[in-house]
């Protein structure tokens, strides 16, 4: 009788592991997972630039955009946007995000990362003024520690 109720606890804490074990919710790896991070640049007007990718799901997401830039000496404009569910789903290793505005004044980023060089290479149209005055220019980061 002792056994029976030995093996019977034994079962029902194997049974119990199991449950507890396949209940617990798996973060998937992302098909890239070397671009997950903050990546700290300058823009083609040397300005700090800042792009955060993260893993949501398995998916890789741009969740924060850190974007300044001058339309005219001594004059910054900044677009700064955060979504920790994502701002843009990564299509591969490129991104293109609507950050301000409306048509035809949208500042927008675009950006694709090179991973044999681990850099984030991309280009920007950024709107500012009254009328709206486009600003063009590029941008190079790489991925920092944060």
């Amino acid at each position: 009788m002792k056994k029976a109720v030995i093996i019977l606890v034994i079962a029902a804490m194997a049974i119990g592991g199991t449950i507890t074990t396949s209940c617990k919710k798996k973060t998937k790896d992302p098909s890239y997972p070397q671009l997950v991070g903050a990546w700290k640049g300058r823009t083609s007007q040397n300005i700090p630039i800042e792009v955060d990718v993260a893993n949501v799901d398995g998916d890789l997401y741009v969740t924060y955009v850190n974007l300044r830039f001058s339309a005219a000496a001594g004059d910054t404009a900044s677009v700064t946007r955060y979504s920790s569910s994502g701002l843009y789903n990564m299509s591969g290793t490129s991104f293109y995000i609507f950050l301000d505005g409306t048509s035809p004044n949208v500042t927008t980023i675009a950006g694709v990362y090179h991973l044999d060089t681990l850099k984030l290479v991309g280009n920007f149209v950024g709107y500012s003024g009254n009328p709206p005055v486009a600003t063009n220019g590029t941008y190079t980061a790489t991925k920092s520690a944060k």
